[in-house]
Protein backbone atom coordinates (compact mmCIF):
# COMPACT_ATOMS: atom_id res chain seq x y z
CA UNK A 1 0.00 0.00 0.00
CA UNK A 2 1.79 3.36 -1.27
CA UNK A 3 2.46 5.51 1.79
CA UNK A 4 -0.30 7.52 3.43
CA UNK A 5 -2.90 6.28 2.11
CA UNK A 6 -5.27 4.91 4.65
CA UNK A 7 -5.95 1.22 5.16
CA UNK A 8 -9.55 -0.34 4.43
CA UNK A 9 -12.39 -1.10 6.38
CA UNK A 10 -14.39 -4.46 6.14
CA UNK A 11 -18.20 -3.85 7.08
CA UNK A 12 -19.39 -7.17 6.54
CA UNK A 13 -17.48 -10.46 7.38
CA UNK A 14 -18.33 -13.73 9.68
CA UNK A 15 -14.60 -13.80 11.24
CA UNK A 16 -15.61 -14.80 14.45
CA UNK A 17 -15.71 -18.22 15.06
CA UNK A 18 -17.98 -20.69 15.84
CA UNK A 19 -21.27 -18.79 16.22
CA UNK A 20 -22.60 -18.43 12.33
CA UNK A 21 -22.26 -20.08 8.93
CA UNK A 22 -18.59 -18.38 9.15
CA UNK A 23 -15.47 -19.37 10.62
CA UNK A 24 -15.82 -22.51 12.64
CA UNK A 25 -12.40 -22.47 14.52
CA UNK A 26 -10.18 -19.78 16.24
CA UNK A 27 -7.36 -20.96 13.44
CA UNK A 28 -9.48 -20.27 11.04
CA UNK A 29 -10.57 -16.62 13.05
CA UNK A 30 -6.40 -15.66 12.73
CA UNK A 31 -5.99 -17.07 8.90
CA UNK A 32 -8.99 -14.76 7.66
CA UNK A 33 -7.42 -12.13 9.58
CA UNK A 34 -4.21 -12.50 7.97
CA UNK A 35 -5.86 -12.37 4.54
CA UNK A 36 -7.28 -9.44 5.33
CA UNK A 37 -4.64 -7.74 6.27
CA UNK A 38 -2.61 -8.85 3.40
CA UNK A 39 -5.25 -6.98 0.98
CA UNK A 40 -4.73 -4.00 2.74
CA UNK A 41 -7.29 -3.78 5.12
CA UNK A 42 -6.95 -2.46 8.82
CA UNK A 43 -10.47 -2.60 10.57
CA UNK A 44 -13.10 -4.65 10.29
CA UNK A 45 -16.57 -4.36 11.87
CA UNK A 46 -17.58 -8.09 12.72
CA UNK A 47 -21.11 -9.05 11.27
CA UNK A 48 -22.28 -11.49 12.51
CA UNK A 49 -26.15 -13.21 11.59
CA UNK A 50 -28.82 -11.62 13.99
CA UNK A 51 -30.77 -14.68 13.37
CA UNK A 52 -32.45 -17.94 15.61
CA UNK A 53 -30.50 -20.05 13.72
CA UNK A 54 -27.56 -19.29 14.31
CA UNK A 55 -25.91 -18.70 18.18
CA UNK A 56 -24.98 -15.15 17.14
CA UNK A 57 -28.68 -14.55 17.53
CA UNK A 58 -27.51 -13.88 21.22
CA UNK A 59 -25.57 -10.59 21.19
CA UNK A 60 -23.43 -10.69 24.59
CA UNK A 61 -21.58 -14.30 23.34
CA UNK A 62 -20.77 -11.95 20.16
CA UNK A 63 -19.29 -9.86 21.90
CA UNK A 64 -17.32 -12.21 24.14
CA UNK A 65 -16.15 -13.73 20.70
CA UNK A 66 -15.29 -10.07 19.52
CA UNK A 67 -13.27 -9.44 22.17
CA UNK A 68 -11.73 -13.00 22.38
CA UNK A 69 -10.73 -13.12 18.73
CA UNK A 70 -9.50 -9.61 19.04
CA UNK A 71 -6.92 -10.44 21.97
CA UNK A 72 -5.95 -13.73 19.66
CA UNK A 73 -5.02 -10.99 17.02
CA UNK A 74 -2.84 -9.21 18.87
CA UNK A 75 -1.06 -11.73 20.61
CA UNK A 76 -0.32 -13.09 17.09
CA UNK A 77 0.88 -9.82 15.60
CA UNK A 78 -2.21 -9.44 13.28
CA UNK A 79 -2.76 -6.03 13.04
CA UNK A 80 -6.50 -5.85 12.40
CA UNK A 81 -9.10 -4.27 14.86
CA UNK A 82 -12.15 -5.08 15.23
CA UNK A 83 -15.62 -3.24 15.69
CA UNK A 84 -19.19 -3.95 16.52
CA UNK A 85 -21.72 -4.97 13.95
CA UNK A 86 -24.32 -7.70 12.99
CA UNK A 87 -26.12 -8.60 9.58
CA UNK A 88 -29.67 -8.27 10.09
CA UNK A 89 -32.65 -9.34 8.39
CA UNK A 90 -34.71 -6.73 7.29
CA UNK A 91 -38.10 -7.83 8.74
CA UNK A 92 -40.39 -6.00 11.26
CA UNK A 93 -38.18 -8.04 13.91
CA UNK A 94 -35.71 -5.75 12.93
CA UNK A 95 -38.05 -2.59 13.02
CA UNK A 96 -38.90 -3.27 16.23
CA UNK A 97 -35.26 -4.21 18.13
CA UNK A 98 -34.25 -0.92 16.81
CA UNK A 99 -36.46 1.19 19.41
CA UNK A 100 -34.21 -1.00 22.21
CA UNK A 101 -31.02 -1.56 23.49
CA UNK A 102 -29.66 -4.38 20.76
CA UNK A 103 -30.13 -2.23 17.60
CA UNK A 104 -26.91 -4.18 16.65
CA UNK A 105 -25.93 -1.61 14.38
CA UNK A 106 -22.64 -0.70 13.22
CA UNK A 107 -20.18 0.58 15.29
CA UNK A 108 -20.01 2.38 18.35
CA UNK A 109 -22.79 5.26 17.54
CA UNK A 110 -24.96 2.64 15.63
CA UNK A 111 -26.49 4.88 13.38
CA UNK A 112 -25.70 2.43 10.34
CA UNK A 113 -27.02 -0.92 9.96
CA UNK A 114 -26.27 -3.72 7.86
CA UNK A 115 -29.27 -5.16 6.46
CA UNK A 116 -29.95 -8.14 4.32
CA UNK A 117 -32.90 -9.29 1.83
CA UNK A 118 -33.91 -12.78 1.18
CA UNK A 119 -32.08 -14.14 -2.07
CA UNK A 120 -34.88 -15.22 -3.72
CA UNK A 121 -37.94 -13.70 -2.41
CA UNK A 122 -39.25 -10.44 -4.13
CA UNK A 123 -39.82 -7.50 -1.17
CA UNK A 124 -42.58 -5.51 -2.69
CA UNK A 125 -42.65 -3.20 0.44
CA UNK A 126 -39.16 -2.44 0.62
CA UNK A 127 -39.30 1.60 -0.20
CA UNK A 128 -42.13 1.49 3.05
CA UNK A 129 -39.02 -0.54 4.96
CA UNK A 130 -36.54 1.95 4.33
CA UNK A 131 -38.72 4.57 4.78
CA UNK A 132 -39.62 3.43 8.34
CA UNK A 133 -36.21 3.09 9.36
CA UNK A 134 -35.43 6.30 8.42
CA UNK A 135 -38.17 8.00 10.74
CA UNK A 136 -36.29 5.87 13.57
CA UNK A 137 -33.36 7.62 12.97
CA UNK A 138 -31.60 4.19 11.79
CA UNK A 139 -29.60 4.55 8.22
CA UNK A 140 -29.59 1.22 6.36
CA UNK A 141 -26.88 -0.81 3.91
CA UNK A 142 -27.99 -3.04 2.42
CA UNK A 143 -25.82 -6.23 2.34
CA UNK A 144 -24.66 -8.00 -1.51
CA UNK A 145 -27.76 -6.67 -3.25
CA UNK A 146 -26.67 -8.02 -6.76
CA UNK A 147 -27.52 -11.29 -5.02
CA UNK A 148 -31.22 -10.74 -4.05
CA UNK A 149 -33.56 -11.17 -6.28
CA UNK A 150 -35.30 -7.75 -5.04
CA UNK A 151 -32.68 -5.75 -6.52
CA UNK A 152 -32.49 -7.30 -9.81
CA UNK A 153 -35.67 -5.20 -10.57
CA UNK A 154 -34.90 -2.10 -13.13
CA UNK A 155 -35.32 0.89 -10.96
CA UNK A 156 -35.62 -0.43 -7.19
CA UNK A 157 -32.01 0.32 -6.09
CA UNK A 158 -31.83 3.73 -7.81
CA UNK A 159 -35.56 4.46 -5.64
CA UNK A 160 -33.60 2.57 -1.97
CA UNK A 161 -30.89 5.14 -2.58
CA UNK A 162 -32.96 8.26 -3.33
CA UNK A 163 -34.96 7.47 -0.31
CA UNK A 164 -31.85 6.72 2.25
CA UNK A 165 -30.41 3.54 1.92
CA UNK A 166 -27.13 2.61 1.04
CA UNK A 167 -25.90 -0.40 -0.81
CA UNK A 168 -22.87 -2.76 0.09
CA UNK A 169 -21.06 -4.36 -2.77
CA UNK A 170 -19.36 -8.26 -2.14
CA UNK A 171 -16.22 -8.02 -3.74
CA UNK A 172 -16.24 -11.76 -4.52
CA UNK A 173 -19.44 -10.72 -7.02
CA UNK A 174 -17.07 -9.26 -9.72
CA UNK A 175 -14.68 -12.25 -9.42
CA UNK A 176 -17.76 -14.33 -9.91
CA UNK A 177 -17.65 -16.39 -6.39
CA UNK A 178 -21.76 -16.03 -6.93
CA UNK A 179 -22.43 -16.66 -10.10
CA UNK A 180 -22.41 -14.86 -13.54
CA UNK A 181 -25.73 -13.25 -12.53
CA UNK A 182 -24.61 -11.82 -9.40
CA UNK A 183 -21.63 -10.42 -11.07
CA UNK A 184 -24.19 -8.82 -14.28
CA UNK A 185 -26.02 -6.81 -11.73
CA UNK A 186 -22.59 -5.93 -9.53
CA UNK A 187 -21.16 -5.02 -12.97
CA UNK A 188 -24.50 -3.16 -13.51
CA UNK A 189 -25.14 -1.00 -10.23
CA UNK A 190 -21.11 -0.18 -10.06
CA UNK A 191 -21.40 1.51 -13.78
CA UNK A 192 -24.30 3.56 -12.38
CA UNK A 193 -22.20 4.29 -9.29
CA UNK A 194 -25.35 3.24 -6.90
CA UNK A 195 -22.57 1.33 -4.69
CA UNK A 196 -21.54 3.53 -1.53
CA UNK A 197 -19.30 0.57 0.27
CA UNK A 198 -17.51 -2.82 -0.89
CA UNK A 199 -17.14 -5.08 1.64
CA UNK A 200 -15.88 -8.60 1.79
CA UNK A 201 -18.60 -10.97 2.93
CA UNK A 202 -15.69 -13.43 3.70
CA UNK A 203 -16.54 -16.24 5.36
CA UNK A 204 -14.04 -18.74 5.75
CA UNK A 205 -10.61 -18.56 4.76
CA UNK A 206 -10.22 -21.60 2.78
CA UNK A 207 -9.65 -19.93 -1.48
CA UNK A 208 -10.69 -16.53 -0.44
CA UNK A 209 -7.09 -14.93 -1.21
CA UNK A 210 -7.82 -16.18 -4.66
CA UNK A 211 -11.08 -14.33 -5.16
CA UNK A 212 -10.43 -11.50 -2.96
CA UNK A 213 -7.35 -10.44 -4.99
CA UNK A 214 -9.31 -10.33 -8.20
CA UNK A 215 -12.34 -8.87 -6.69
CA UNK A 216 -10.17 -5.98 -5.46
CA UNK A 217 -8.20 -6.06 -8.76
CA UNK A 218 -11.71 -5.38 -11.29
CA UNK A 219 -13.13 -2.71 -8.41
CA UNK A 220 -10.37 -0.71 -9.41
CA UNK A 221 -9.91 -1.47 -12.79
CA UNK A 222 -13.85 -1.03 -13.69
CA UNK A 223 -14.21 2.00 -11.58
CA UNK A 224 -10.95 3.88 -10.99
CA UNK A 225 -8.87 4.14 -7.94
CA UNK A 226 -10.57 6.78 -6.48
CA UNK A 227 -13.73 4.89 -6.14
CA UNK A 228 -12.10 1.90 -5.57
CA UNK A 229 -10.50 3.68 -2.00
CA UNK A 230 -13.96 5.75 -0.91
CA UNK A 231 -15.60 2.04 -1.42
CA UNK A 232 -13.17 0.39 0.80
CA UNK A 233 -12.07 3.20 3.02
CA UNK A 234 -13.31 6.76 2.60
CA UNK A 235 -16.83 5.80 2.73
CA UNK A 236 -16.62 2.71 5.55
CA UNK A 237 -14.67 4.83 7.80
CA UNK A 238 -17.84 7.37 7.91
CA UNK A 239 -20.51 4.78 7.93
CA UNK A 240 -18.15 2.82 11.68
CA UNK A 241 -17.90 6.64 12.64
CA UNK A 242 -22.08 7.28 12.56
CA UNK A 243 -21.61 9.82 9.76
CA UNK A 244 -22.95 10.47 6.73
CA UNK A 245 -21.58 9.56 3.29
CA UNK A 246 -18.72 10.95 1.18
CA UNK A 247 -20.62 14.12 -0.46
CA UNK A 248 -23.90 13.13 0.17
CA UNK A 249 -26.10 14.87 3.01
CA UNK A 250 -28.46 11.92 4.03
CA UNK A 251 -29.33 13.21 7.90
Amino acid sequence: MPAGRMGFVDLHNHLLWGIDDGCATLEESLESARLLVDAGFEAVATSPHASGDFPSLDWSLCERRRAEVQSALAEAGIPLALHPNSENKLDESFLARVDGPERRGIGATQRWALVELPFQSAVPALPDLVFRLRRKGVMPLFAHPERCLEFEKRGRAEEVVRLGGALQLNVGALAGLYGRGARKVAERLLGQGLYSVAATDLHVPQRAGEWLEEGLRTLAKRAGREVHDRLLSDNPRRVLAGEDLAGEDLA
